[in-house]
């Protein structure tokens, strides 16, 4: 009995600590949640909502995107214009006809940004080849993995970044795992799949204000698997052809916008009217050049925002006439086993699944340089 007696204690002591790690995390989660909720709430003038650094999760969040005063917009034998300088508005009037065109901007604070990736943040040259990872921010053991297999390499003509939006949650996590690998960008937007195309242009603009000197720009989601010598390799061909002004990507062609409202993609009438989307390249895996990536930038400030980052980017490129190279080895499904014929492939299980399959396969298809 007394044993019994002695052993009561520890017992109690077990079950309120578990107790309170499933308070902890019951917190987390709604905290979590709630975040979210905010973070997707739709208005007329944008999609999505900034998480300012210095107020509370329940506080009310500021828009993402600030329309500018509008601008005028010339017309004349149907060509349009937009005349935007230092941002005040000039406006030519032909016939006494205008156009009224909104001026989107993305003004966001950098919370980190990365060191010794390009000449201007510390290297000693810009790399031949960039990757830009676009990462939830909670998927540290994403980043680790892809940090411990494709990303790792000692080529110094290769640099890897992540691009991440903003979560307190996470903010004590980021900033150790910012401290020990230098290659996080992150801005003060809340991280949430209806900002994903705010993640992109975040991506886009860190590229042309810090790394411009980069020959190849190759974005991908932090759940594929890449064949690193192999992507190598392609681009080096491409640059001894002179092919310096490429957009790279699997192309789909007269897919149709989703029009149920319950659907992760809807896309209302009045986002997009038409019945066929235009080309475009799927986000999770494509290679871009600079100069195109500059000219996107420019192209989104006369666009209305589309959280779809895909579509929306494919919609830019219709406006500029860009090219969309076809290239049918970013593959969109998860096959290890053929990598010896992709330059990535999409959605593995987990991290330590991406791991297992990298010891397995990596040096067969000889996918390090």
């Amino acid at each position: 009995m007394c044993r019994k007696l002695r052993k009561l204690p520890m017992a109690l002591f077990k079950t309120i600590t578990v107790l309170s790690i499933i308070c902890i995390l019951v917190n987390l989660s709604s905290n979590s949640s709630q975040q979210s909720k905010l973070v997707t709430s739709v208005d007329k003038e944008s999609y999505a909502r900034v998480y300012a650094d210095n107020i509370m999760v329940n506080s009310n969040l500021s828009h993402m995107v600030s329309i500018a005063n509008t601008s005028s917009a010339v017309v004349k034998n149907n060509t349009t214009k937009v005349l935007v300088e230092n941002n005040a508005t000039q406006v030519a009037v032909i016939n006494n006809t205008t156009k009224s065109t909104p001026i989107y901007e993305y003004s966001f604070s950098y919370l980190h940004v990365p060191v010794n990736v390009c000449k201007s943040n510390g290297a000693k040259f810009d790399p031949f080849l960039l990757f830009v990872v676009k990462s939830d921010v909670n998927h540290i053991a994403h980043r680790a993995a892809i940090r411990n297999t494709w990303g790792n390499t000692s080529n110094p003509g290769i640099k890897l970044v992540f691009l991440a939006g903003y979560s307190p949650l996470m903010k004590p996590f980021i900033q150790m795992e910012t401290n020990l690998y230098k290659d996080i960008i992150q801005q003060n937007f809340v991280d949430a799949y209806k900002n994903n195309t705010l993640k992109t242009i975040m991506g886009f603009s860190w590229v042309t204000s810090h790394c411009s000197g980069a020959k190849y720009i190759f974005f991908v989601d932090d759940d594929y698997i890449v064949n690193t010598k192999y992507i190598w390799d392609h681009l080096n061909r491409l640059y001894r052809a002179k092919k310096r002004s490429v957009f790279l990507g699997h192309v789909w062609k007269k897919a149709k916008p989703f029009r149920n409202a319950k659907s992760k993609w809807f896309i209302p009438k009045g986002d997009f009217k038409d019945d066929f989307l235009p080309p475009y390249a799927s986000g999770g895996s494509l290679v871009l050049t600079v100069d195109v990536i500059k000219k996107l930038l420019t192209q989104f400030k006369v666009m209305k925002p589309m959280f779809i980052d895909d579509v929306y980017i494919g919609l830019a490129c219709k406006e500029l006439k860009i090219s969309l190279t076809q290239e049918t080895r970013f593959w969109r499904y998860y096959l290890p086993g053929r990598m010896n014929h992709l330059f990535s492939s999409h959605g593995f299980r987990s991290p330590m699944q991406l791991i297992e399959d990298w010891k397995k396969y990596h040096i067969q298809y000889d996918m390090v340089v």
